[in-house]
């Protein structure tokens, strides 16, 4: 009864409620086409072809003073070629001996740091983006934004990132360069349009909004400004970039790789043994919005370790996915309650109950848009882990994902539904399966309701097998 109610009352907030139209829609330019690629160096006023780019310079304060001018003057120039999207910033400062720069780190926080990010929403849909920024030494930070950056994140339980709402190990290829001299420090982009997703055509229109922190004045300013408690995700009140005439690329990477283990024992009884292993991912665009990952004998040596931590409550600690394959557009499988209800969850994946390695045979993974609708098909398949006795411990296991869930761009809301599901192989009565049905309603700007409800369906378990939130 409580769930009729609440998917009732979603349908009716999807109706009844006016939207308000962004304060920022006359905020808008044409973005400029150039007939050679700009040598990225940092050096933008020495080089005539960036003179040519229409410049962006007005920015207003979110903080100390709030709508105020920004106080230092700032300029920013945006063009692309049929390779890359190029962003040029000169950021003048009228004491560049006291630029402060606090970290050197990919993807570290730049909020302390005197820096300049900007966000683009390829999909003009108001939810989705993608996050670049750089400080004044050219440190490189980039993320994929879902949901206006909404996700499962809680400083406590997370490190080094968030799966759902803001994903910073999501790392693309693409290249900065800065320079600082007597006027302050300028920055020089240059984003492989391979690197991340659009659709293609003539006269496309993406979101976009540019940030510039000066850390000395604690300041914060923004060219599309926002009300106070937001940041520069909130995709539904970026400015908009027109003119885009693209190609969308087709990507196909393969990364195989091959390991030999060789063991010479000299010592009596005297032998020798050796171990081979190959395995590699594949990633391909198959449309546009829509890329395919497919995984054999995945090997995740190279993945940054997670960070140690003591646990001293009754809940379980949240580690970050960090392994490439489960990265992109891994926002779209998240449903539940941030940091207290997460119905899918890649990290288990791979790991056994008691934290052991459970190697993963293969799978492959669907993920992006097709037009408004967000599109998230996963099937992993998993080895069997033996006991040190001899006799099984963990059996192969099949993970599975559909996800699908719909933009109301225009209303800043969305409705969708998710199928979990694992199942150990060769055995029918060791399975469990998750159906869910999420929602969210924008009121205005600067408000929305949002809430799910998800039942479970486990061998054994009749009751408390069900969860919801509004």
């Amino acid at each position: 009864m409580k769930s009729a109610i609440l998917l009732t009352t979603l349908l009716i907030f999807f109706t009844v409620f006016p939207q308000n139209s962004n304060p920022n829609k006359n905020l808008n330019f044409n973005a400029t086409v150039l007939k050679e690629e700009p040598l990225v160096d940092g050096n933008i006023l020495g080089e005539a072809l960036w003179k040519e780019v229409l410049p962006i310079q007005e920015l207003q304060q979110i903080k100390p003073n709030y709508g105020a001018i920004a106080s230092e003057k700032t300029v920013i120039r945006v063009a692309y070629t049929s390779k890359n999207l190029y962003v040029a910033v000169v950021c003048y400062d009228s004491a560049p001996d006291q630029i402060v720069v606090s970290d050197s780190r990919r993807d570290a926080d730049l909020n302390d740091d005197d820096s300049f990010l900007f966000i683009i929403d390829t999909y003009n849909d108001q939810q989705n983006g993608f996050l670049f920024g750089t400080n004044a030494d050219g440190m490189e930070y980039d993320a994929q934004i879902d949901n206006e950056g909404e996700g499962n994140f809680s400083a406590n339980r997370q490190q080094g990132g968030v799966v759902g709402g803001t994903n910073i190990n999501w790392d693309a290829s693409w290249e900065v360069k800065t320079e600082k001299s007597d006027y302050g420090w300028s920055a020089e982009f240059a984003i492989p349009l391979r690197s991340i997703r659009f659709n293609g055509g003539e006269n496309k229109t993406w979101g976009i909004n540019f940030q510039r922190n000066i850390s000395k004045r604690s300041e914060t300013a923004y060219w599309a400004n926002l009300p106070l408690g937001f940041d520069i995700k909130r995709l539904s009140l970026a400015g908009k970039m027109h003119g885009l005439n693209l190609k969308s690329p087709k990507n196909l990477k393969v990364i195989p790789y091959g390991l030999v283990q060789a063991v010479q024992n000299n010592h009596p009884p005297k032998n020798s043994s050796s171990k081979t292993a190959i395995g590699g991912d594949i990633k391909y665009s198959l449309t546009p919005g829509l890329t395919l990952d497919m995984t054999y004998n995945t090997d995740f040596a190279q993945v940054e370790v997670d960070e140690q931590q003591v646990n001293l409550d009754r809940f379980n600690l949240f580690f970050p996915e960090k392994r490439p394959f489960f990265l992109e557009n891994a926002g779209q499988f998240s449903v539940g309650s941030p940091g207290e209800v997460d119905l899918f969850f890649s990290r288990r994946i791979g790991i056994g109950t008691n934290g052991s390695l459970v190697p993963i045979i293969g799978g492959s993974r669907v993920s992006g848009k097709i037009g408004q609708t967000n599109i998230g098909l996963l099937s992993m398949f998993t080895d069997e882990v033996p006991s040190e006795s001899g006799e099984l411990n963990i059996i192969k296991n099949n993970y599975s994902v559909a996800r699908v869930n719909h933009d109301f761009a225009a209303k800043r809301s969305s409705i969708g539904g998710i199928f979990v599901n694992r199942s150990g192989i060769g055995n029918d009565l060791d399975y469990n399966r998750v159906f869910a049905m999420d929602g969210k309603l924008g009121i205005s700007k600067k408000a929305q309701l949002s809430g799910y409800v998800s039942k479970s369906n486990t061998p054994g378990i009749t009751t408390n097998d069900h969860a919801f939130n509004f």
